[in-house]
């Protein structure tokens, strides 16, 4: 057990402090929650391409003027520029499927299906990277999908197509993942934060080019918020990152179905039922056993001091 005040080190070159990690991980969360319920709230009053593109917009802005806190050639440089635009692009996916979705289904229901990326995630690793999954991972990924399965009771209720794209936005957020864990090795994270914003401000662009709606002064001040909290929220989850790892940190995304639960029932009147609830906790304990299976499979390398 370290002792000592100063953080261990780990072997990427980060420090090793769990608790401000996992602090920062769930004020990072939080915010991602919040930035959802904005964009719901948002796409009552103004067309939700008009949302995706202020999310994207004042997220670029931000970055824009912290460039010479982040430095120019460090933001701009990398290393494999067609693999760094794909991962834009299926980020960019992620937000106009997610938000669409949003707009027209609970916020509960929505976080409860993200859930499966992991899930997925380890159906592509098998087939795609021929990585070794075994029966007990299978399993997980198996049990996670009849979670969804009680979530939407098909036959017992008529399933919204937003459902589809909140599937489709999982499984952009698998190979998104994927490819991150890729390009983690070779690209500064910095850097593939810029481009990220970059990508999305070009794609919404064009999206917002196509929709275009003027906002009115309050809908200005939503569209800022929304994308400063996703830039702000992306830094906290990058300095998260420094203080331990990804492996450490993965379970704590789950509590973002406790704020999409409160924002729904207390801002937009939702009340997710029993069988919702039952189905998130299939879900959700899938994952974790994943996470759990994954850590010992390819332990933490923390150094002990």
């Amino acid at each position: 057990m370290n002792t000592e005040k100063s953080p261990a080190i780990l072997e990427d070159g980060g420090l090793s402090n769990p608790a401000r990690a996992i602090g920062l991980t769930i004020v990072a969360i939080s915010m991602f929650a919040t930035m959802d319920a904005l964009a719901k709230y948002s796409s009552e009053t103004i067309r939700v391409e008009m949302v995706i593109w202020g999310r994207y917009f004042f997220h670029f802005v931000a970055m824009v003027l912290m460039l010479p806190l982040l430095g120019i050639r460090r933001s701009f440089h990398v290393n494999d520029p067609m693999k760094v635009t794909i991962r834009g692009l299926l980020l960019l996916g992620c937000t106009i499927c997610f938000f669409t979705a949003i707009s027209l289904i609970p916020l509960t229901d929505a976080n409860a299906i993200v859930f499966v990326a992991p899930l997925i995630t380890v159906a592509l690793s098998a087939f795609v990277l021929r990585e070794k999954v075994g029966l007990r991972r299978w399993s997980a990924v198996g049990i996670g999908f009849v979670g969804v399965l009680i979530v939407l009771r098909p036959g017992f209720n008529e399933i919204h197509w937003a459902y589809l794209l909140v599937f489709a936005m999982a499984t952009m957020f698998s190979i998104f993942s994927l490819l991150t864990r890729s390009l983690n090795r070779t690209e500064d994270p910095v850097a593939m934060l810029f481009h990220t914003a970059l990508v999305g401000f070009i794609g919404t662009g064009i999206l917002a080019a196509l929709y275009w709606e003027t906002p009115s002064l309050r809908e200005w001040g939503l569209l800022m918020v929304i994308g400063v909290i996703g830039g702000i929220s992306h830094q906290i989850l990058i300095f998260g990152f420094r203080y331990a790892s990804a492996s450490l940190l993965a379970p704590f995304q789950y509590t973002i179905i406790i704020w999409a639960t409160m924002y729904g029932y207390f801002v937009f009147g939702d009340q997710p039922d029993i069988w919702t609830f039952a189905g998130t906790a299939l879900i959700v304990i899938a994952g974790i056993y994943v996470w759990i299976r994954e850590r010992r499979i390819k332990p933490t390398s923390l150094t002990q001091h």
